[in-house]
């Protein structure tokens, strides 16, 4: 099993401390996520609904707390490779490879933009 070999694939990531992820939605030590890519600092990882909201509009201007919406987006997280404890792939779950199956539910909480 190579890392080349998760991409694209859901599986259950543990990591050392979630301090500094708590931003891109990861508030657990231990989730599961899909993989969508990899590089020298990190795995990038999958968080499809990463829920923000605005508190500046789009001339800057604080918006008043009354005003302000939630918003989801899909984002890709870079999760340092210092920060994975382990990662298990799971390659005979039927229908774990893909989050189609799932209810697709953010990562974490949000977080203001």
């Amino acid at each position: 099993m190579t890392i080349e070999e998760i991409i694209n694939k859901t599986v259950m990531l543990m990591v050392f401390q979630s301090d500094g992820l708590d931003a891109a939605g990861i508030k657990e030590k231990k989730f599961y996520a899909k993989v969508v890519g990899r590089d020298s600092i990190g795995l990038w990882i999958e968080n499809p609904k990463l829920e923000t909201t605005r508190v500046r509009d789009d001339k800057g201007t604080l918006i008043p707390p009354d005003k302000r919406q939630h918003e989801e987006h899909l984002a890709y997280v870079l999760v340092p490779w210092g920060n994975i404890r382990s990662v298990v792939h799971f390659p005979d779950r039927e229908g774990f490879d893909t989050i189609e199956d799932e209810e697709v539910k953010s990562i974490g909480g949000g977080l203001y933009l």
